[in-house]
């Protein structure tokens, strides 16, 4: 006959065997996740995780339980020891980002949200902590000024722009004024733009610009988007432009973009209906590659089939609808409030002579946070 203590022996190894079984472990994820109170069901998982402190997920959905019952520091704890066994857990990076930044620890959730953006620049809840925690130092002056010049000799074109941006927890507002010479004629065109953010994943854009002499912009131009994350880094946007010239023109815009680990993958289209010579589909290809601590400055190439302008704002951006256009763009964060843009491109367009137009466009600008 067996011992009584080699027996209890026995019984506590098999129910500790059968608890660090795969089924066993999700049983009590399930069970923990249903519990009729969260006292409950981070008591289970205490237990369970006292004889199999190794499964991370149990101690993932142990963290986040505790930061749900504002158990902070505790919290702080498990995500750690989460991503010390599995250093590229994500989600339990994302848990750690949301204790700092609930518990008012603004350095630390900033450099979780650095962290996730370095490795996955489109994740949509990181960027709206970003937007949140940059509206606590939320404004920014940019100026820019573009050339394009023709290889048929006409003159040169130029325009600059001097915008004014506000972060706030809404979403991000922007006035800007834009200069024009072309044509050899002038013009001004001041637009406010907003990005509202909806919800963690769901953001849009709105527009309204006027020209008061409309030589060169429309007289009044509207613009609009809806972005949505759907999951898998994949993001879709449909939008809507109407420019007032002496006649209305609709552009219709979609677009589809991808992100994986540092790059980000966009395609996008412009239809113009019928509207005379203006009438085309447009197609835009463009990636970009993230670096730098924060994950927020890229080096971008791009190609375009029809329109060249990737954001249709004047008269000169519609001239040529059959155009191959491609660009290489940088912006990058050069000290802690001064960021600098650069964007070239080179289009060729087909004409009936027979002699293809190459246009040769170059921009810079730069960013000031205060």
């Amino acid at each position: 006959m067996m011992r009584p203590r080699l027996t209890q022996w026995l019984a506590a190894a098999g129910l500790t065997l059968a608890l660090a079984s795969p089924a066993a472990a999700q049983d009590v994820l399930a069970r923990a996740r249903t519990a009729p109170t969260r006292g409950e069901g981070i008591a289970l998982l205490a237990a369970h995780l006292s004889t199999t402190p190794r499964d991370v997920d149990a101690r993932l959905l142990y963290a986040l339980m505790l930061s749900w019952d504002s158990r902070y520091d505790e919290a702080r704890r498990e995500f750690q020891r989460v991503l010390e066994q599995a250093p590229e857990y994500t989600d339990a990076r994302v848990g750690l980002m949301n204790v700092e930044w609930w518990s008012g620890r603004r350095a630390a959730a900033r450099d979780q949200v650095d962290r996730i953006l370095a490795h996955d620049p489109g994740h949509p809840r990181a960027r709206l902590v970003r937007q949140r925690l940059d509206a606590e130092k939320p404004w920014q002056t940019r100026t820019s000024i573009g050339f394009e010049r023709f290889s048929d000799g006409r003159a040169p074109w130029q325009e600059q722009q001097l915008s004014l941006s506000r972060q706030t927890a809404a979403g991000s507002v922007i006035a800007r004024a834009s200069h024009a010479e072309r044509f050899a004629r002038t013009d001004e065109q001041y637009e406010v733009e907003f990005y509202p953010a909806i919800r963690p994943g769901t953001y849009g854009f709105v527009s309204v610009g006027v020209a008061p002499e409309h030589e060169l912009y429309p007289r009044r131009r509207l613009a609009f988007d809806l972005y949505q994350s759907l999951g898998r880094g994949f993001e879709v946007s449909g939008g809507y432009r109407r420019l007032n010239f002496i006649e209305a023109t609709s552009i219709y815009v979609g677009s589809v973009t991808k992100y994986v680990g540092n790059w980000m993958v966009t395609g996008k289209v412009h239809h113009v209906p019928a509207q005379g010579s203006f009438e085309s589909t447009s197609g835009h290809a463009f990636v970009r590659r993230y670096f730098g601590a924060d994950g927020g400055s890229f080096v971008g190439l791009g190609y375009s089939q029809g329109l060249s302008r990737e954001e249709i704002r004047g008269l000169g951006d519609l001239v040529d609808v059959d155009s191959q256009t491609v660009r290489g763009q940088v912006d990058t964060r050069i000290s802690a409030r001064l960021r600098l843009q650069v964007d070239a491109s080179e289009s060729r367009t087909g004409r009936m002579s027979g002699r293809s137009l190459w246009q040769t466009t170059v921009s810079t600008g730069f960013s000031v946070d205060f």
